[in-house]
């Protein structure tokens, strides 16, 4: 077992909740207490301005910074960075890691939090093979090299990252074609859509992948892509052809005759995309912005009854105390996309519930009652098509649902996608810079 000089708050992954929970921690923690924060890749990167990464080149060097204690944490403190490294197993006071960490692999902790966020296709979030920061650039750079060579694009599914993707590719490719095939009647995911026979709207289930949205907002988005020469494909979905080895033991994936192998990113040539409508699409570079899925892999290993099957969720109480049978005692919290706390799965939200569970923490600590965790009532979603234009709306308490134009949404995300608040993330002795 580590050292048990300290009281350790571990916390897997260095997502935005993550990074902002060892944040929010480190002013508040009584002394002997430690922070363990643990990630599988050796950097940090930026979700949200992966997508133009993928496309522009230089952007993939503003969206990765180095992952160490020294970046991370005050000089003079005991919290450590423990990366690049993977958790193997949780158990009920300890985790194991697949690396010794002073001396052992099996680290024991006073509280552990998930943060473990999502998976994505790549270029959203990279893939766990790159642990370099130099291999995720290199893929960038890669995917760059792709979508300039292209002669037509194909993206499967409209919702937020599959329409940010469109506009991204369009603002650098004016006159390359686009096309986004979609399963609902409008891009984006609307809480209500007109009934395919008339009448009265029907309530669409929330999703996971894509916020649900105000119908307007949909339209809006819908309107705004149409009027930049993006083909869309509504009411359909693209059909996948299916992996099959032939007598060589080459994989070749085909159906009905269609050149289309199923695989994504640059293909050898034009190929046919076919849908279950019956339309048929040609493109060179096929995007896949559907599939993301929470990364519980390590709870459900643990625990199995601890995560949602529809949604794959961790189940959380309204502390965000995880709810377990196998690791019972109430000493895990799970925050962040990984959660099925209340709430869109935004950054904002991510960042409420790492403040939560960094006030819960230290209420344990010194024996007072837990405080339930509060979404509150300010909202909102911006969606970027490009660095020029996009859509959204805010709620706020008492005024109502506001919509927003391309002029705010420009100057709020699209110029510079946040990165400009990326960087009070790093409270590190070792300063860091950040390219906006």
């Amino acid at each position: 077992m580590a050292d048990q000089t300290y009281r350790n708050i571990i916390i897997v992954g260095a997502s935005t909740a993550g990074h902002t929970l060892a944040n929010d921690l480190v002013p508040i923690l009584p002394e002997g207490y430690r922070i363990l924060l643990i990630d599988a890749l050796e950097y940090s990167y930026f979700p949200q301005a992966s997508l133009r990464a993928a496309i522009v080149p230089g952007w993939e060097e503003k969206i990765v910074l180095p992952l160490k204690t020294s970046t991370c944490f005050p000089q003079g403190t005991n919290h450590r960075v423990i990366a690049p490294t993977r958790v193997t197993q949780l158990k009920k006071n300890s985790v194991v890691l697949e690396k010794p960490f002073e001396g052992s692999t099996e680290v024991p902790f006073f509280k552990a939090v998930i943060a473990t966020g999502a998976t994505q296709p790549s270029p959203m979030r990279p893939s766990l093979n790159w642990t370099s920061q130099q291999e995720y650039m290199k893929a960038l750079r890669k995917s760059q090299e792709e979508i300039k060579k292209c002669e037509s694009l194909v993206i499967i599914g409209g919702g937020t990252v599959g329409v940010e993707f469109a506009g991204e590719v369009r603002a650098s490719y004016p006159d390359k074609p686009i096309t986004i095939i979609h399963n609902r009647s409008t891009l984006l995911t609307p809480l209500t859509e007109p009934r395919p026979s008339g009448g009265l709207d029907e309530k669409i289930p929330e999703s996971w992948t894509s916020p649900p949205i105000n119908l307007k907002l949909a339209n809006t988005v819908a309107s705004m892509a149409k009027s930049q020469k993006v083909n869309l494909i509504l009411n359909d979905k693209a059909i996948i052809p299916q992996r099959k080895p032939n007598d060589d033991g080459i994989e070749i994936r085909t159906i009905d005759g269609y050149e289309w192998d199923g695989s994504f990113g640059l293909q050898p040539a034009l190929c046919n995309i076919c849908t279950e409508n019956r339309e048929i699409v040609k493109g060179d570079y096929v995007f896949l912005s559907i599939g993301n899925k929470p990364n519980s892999g390590l709870i459900v290993n643990s625990d199995g009854n601890a995560v949602e099957k529809s949604t794959g969720l961790i189940r959380v109480d309204q502390r965000l105390k995880i709810k377990a049978s196998i690791l019972s005692d109430a000493n895990y919290y799970a925050i962040g996309d990984v959660s099925n706390a209340p709430g869109m799965k935004i950054a904002y939200l991510a960042l409420i519930q790492a403040k939560s569970a960094a006030t819960n923490i230290v209420n344990e600590i010194n024996h007072t009652p837990l405080a339930a965790y509060n979404p509150g009532m300010f909202g909102g979603l911006f969606v970027a098509f490009g660095p020029d234009m996009g859509a959204g709306y805010v709620t706020i308490p008492y005024l109502g649902t506001w919509a927003l134009g391309s002029g705010i949404v420009r100057t709020a995300k699209g110029k510079k996608l946040l990165l400009d608040k990326w960087g009070p993330f790093r409270k590190g002795e070792e300063r860091v810079n950040i390219l906006i």
